[in-house]
Formats: structure tokens, C-alpha cells, sequence
């Protein structure tokens, strides 16, 4: 009889590894078809694009080429949020706009699903562009009207003068309209740098910088989550631990007039100064300039009626911010307007003050700070349709007087 205990029945070590080899493989194989399927069934997942931006070389952000989310946003080959091909040569009696701004001009969904998970994506046919474009089509019928989506999100004013640049003029616009506010205007510790201080620098600094074990780890890790659908999702779960388990901030009470003279002394220097080389390269280009300043849900107390949803956003985001904060705001907006207006004229350039749009509207406009439903991004397209159809007209009369005097 043979012992249990027989040393003769003990499996070698080559076949003990390759036996949890094995057991290894096929859980993590389990894990990764279990994220692909959370991913699809709950994020809109195509199987093929993990991540909704890629590395740019000039500017840090592009928003990934082809990307499809199917439940929201498509881009195309050139990193536009739009469905279709942009041509490089603009097709004849055409009058081409692109959009340009963060992430309200591209049309991210609202960022706070814990309170409301209606908007958490919004479809291409819902966008500030995608209603513009259908405007402005209705209003010059016999003219082909495109407006092409070069939002990035989370960009600064500094990365559309890059991208002007880098893309845009190269597909010869005609008007270019820049949606921007939230992002880089209000500032207001004088150590603040356009480029400096811009924080979004997708992974580059560290994996570029000092070759150190913290830049290999990190390096491997934004490869894995970019490559496996179980690295994406836990990844995202430490991410959004680490913000709740993070100690609340200092919520000593922001000194309104001492931030409001740091804003009048840093706004110039920065963001306003990056505006005014915009228009004066659009004005040489012969592209009409359009600078916007967006709306904010901060702005909104006593102004527009809010359904019970919209009044837990904006009392969720006024308590997010140092106490005095929305007292700034209010105090911040007459002389951003006032500066942002005067660069504009001083560079034949024009703007449109869009933080007041929405006075008596009573349904939702805001999906969390700053992002817009589909009715905010419809109302604020038709509104600024009304301000630049006068502009498209004068514009399309003196170019059709430069072709005939060719």
C-alpha cells in the first residue's frame, strides 16, 4: 500500500510552476474579459480605445484618433471631435468654423454621476458644433456651413495658440471660435504662469524626465492602463479612492479684493496676453477671431430658475469652493468681460459674453460646473448663431469681392 505521505507522489517543481503559470494566466484572462464586459456594457467601451486622449508632442493633449465611445463622443482620424473626415482643402462655396476650447466646447458629459448619471455622456448630435452647424445651415440655405469640433479638454488658451499652428490654419478656416473661461482666467496667486503652472502634462514629465524606479513603475502603469481593460478599471477605482479618502481641504475664506487685485494683475499676463497673439495671427491669416467667455453654474444664484437637481449641483459646487469664492466670481466677471472686449476690438477680433445666456431659463442647463446639456449646449449655440451670422455675411461679401477682383 503507498502512502499518502510518499515522497515518490510529490509533483516536481517545474510542474508545481507551471501548474500556477496556468491558474495565473486563466484568472487574469477572466479579469480582463470581466473588465472588457463592465467596460462595454457600463463606459461605452469599443474594445479598441481605453483611453479618450493620446500624447501630443507640442501641446500635451489630443484627443485620441478614431476613438469611439459608443455611447457618446466619435473623433476622426485627425483627432477632431467629429464623425466624419475633415478635408484639407476646403470644398468649394464652403464656410468653414472650427470650435475651439475645453472641455464645455468639446462636450464632455457631467462629471458628477454620484448626483446625477442622465448626462454622463452626451452624443455627437447634442454638442454646441453639432447644433450650431445645423443653425447656421438653415439660416444661408444653397451654402455649405461646417463647423468642425477642436475642443480639447482641459486645455489653456496657450495650447489654441500651439494648435492654431500646429492644425488648424492648415485646413483654412474661415472663422474660428474659442469657448474658454473656467480653465485659465480666474487666477489669482501672481506666481502664475501660463505655461509654468499648467498641471495636465499626460504622464510626459515624469516618464520623460529623471530616469528614477518611481518614473519605470509609473511609466509601466500608464502603459497597462492604456493596454489592459482590468489595469483601466482598477486604476480608475484607486484614483477615485484616493480622492475620497484625500483630508478636505483648507476652507479659510478667500479675501475677495486681495484676490481680485492678484486676478487683475495675473489675467493680463496670461490668458489675455495668449488672446491677443491669437487675434493678431488669425488677423494676419484673414480668419475671423471669436472670443467667448462661457457660462459657469456659480454665476447662476438669483439669476435662473434651478429644478431641485440643478440647485444640488450648484449648492454641491459652491461648497466645493474656499467660502467667498462665488463673491469673487461675481466681482471677477465684469473685468474679465471688460479686458477679453477690449483685446478683442484692439485685434479686430470679436467677443461674445455668454455668462448671462441663461437668465430665466427653469429647466436643467448644468450637469455639474460648467458642462452644459443638450438644451444648454442648443441654447448657447443658437445664441451665438445670432451674434455671428452679421459677421459670416460681411465676411462672405468680401471674400466673393476679392475672387471677382482676381
Amino acid at each position: 500500500m503507498i502512502s499518502a505521505n510518499d515522497p515518490s507522489l510529490e509533483l516536481p517543481r517545474w510542474k508545481k510552476v507551471l501548474f500556477s503559470g496556468v491558474l495565473l494566466v486563466l484568472a487574469g484572462t477572466l479579469l480582463e474579459f470581466s473588465s472588457i464586459w463592465y467596460l462595454k456594457r457600463f463606459d461605452g467601451y469599443d474594445g479598441k480605445h481605453l483611453v479618450q486622449y493620446e500624447f501630443d508632442p507640442y501641446k500635451n493633449v489630443l484627443p485620441t484618433r478614431n476613438y469611439v465611445n459608443t455611447r457618446g463622443p466619435h473623433h476622426n482620424s485627425q483627432g477632431f471631435h467629429h464623425s466624419t473626415e475633415v478635408t484639407r482643402e476646403k470644398p468649394p462655396d464652403t464656410y468653414r468654423i472650427f470650435l475651439m476650447g475645453g472641455s464645455a466646447a468639446y462636450g464632455t458629459g457631467g462629471l458628477w454621476p454620484n448626483m446625477q448619471r442622465e448626462y454622463a455622456y452626451l452624443s455627437d448630435s447634442v454638442t454646441i458644433d453639432a447644433y450650431l452647424e445645423r443653425y447656421l445651415a438653415a439660416a444661408f440655405p444653397g451654402k455649405r456651413v461646417e463647423v468642425i469640433n477642436a475642443a480639447i479638454p482641459s486645455t489653456w488658451t496657450h495650447h489654441h495658440l500651439i494648435y492654431l499652428n500646429q492644425t488648424i490654419l492648415g485646413y483654412d478656416p474661415d472663422m474660428v471660435l474659442f469657448l474658454d473661461g473656467f480653465n485659465d482666467f480666474f487666477f489669482f496667486d501672481k506666481t502664475h504662469d501660463q505655461f509654468a503652472s499648467y498641471s495636465y502634462k499626460e504622464h510626459s514629465s515624469v516618464i520623460m524626465g529623471d530616469p528614477t524606479v518611481y518614473s519605470l513603475v509609473y511609466m509601466n502603469g500608464w502603459w497597462l492602463f492604456r493596454k489592459s481593460a482590468f489595469a483601466n478599471v482598477v486604476m480608475k477605482a484607486l484614483r477615485t479612492l484616493k480622492q475620497l479618502l484625500a483630508p478636505k481641504p483648507n476652507h479659510t475664506p478667500l479675501d475677495v479684493q486681495k484676490s481680485l487685485t492678484g486676478l487683475t494683475d495675473v489675467f493680463p499676463k496670461n490668458a489675455l496676453k495668449m488672446q491677443r497673439r491669437i487675434g493678431l495671427i488669425l488677423r494676419d491669416e484673414r480668419v475671423t477671431a471669436v472670443f467667448m467667455l462661457q457660462p459657469l453654474l456659480i454665476l447662476e444664484r438669483d439669476h435662473k430658475p434651478m429644478p431641485p437637481i440643478e440647485r444640488k449641483l450648484f449648492d454641491f459646487n459652491v461648497s466645493s469652493y474656499l467660502p467667498n469664492y462665488e463673491a469673487f466670481m461675481h466681482l471677477a466677471i465684469p473685468y474679465v468681460v471688460d479686458q477679453e472686449g477690449r483685446t478683442a476690438r484692439d485685434v479686430g477680433a470679436h467677443f461674445i459674453d455668454l455668462t448671462g445666456i441663461y437668465a430665466g431659463v427653469p429647466e436643467q442647463i448644468y450637469t455639474d460646473y460648467c458642462h452644459l446639456t443638450p438644451l444648454g449646449n442648443e441654447l448657447l449655440a443658437r445664441y451665438v448663431g445670432q451674434w455671428i451670422i452679421p459677421w459670416m455675411k460681411v465676411d462672405m461679401a468680401r471674400r466673393a469681392a476679392a475672387q471677382r477682383a482676381q
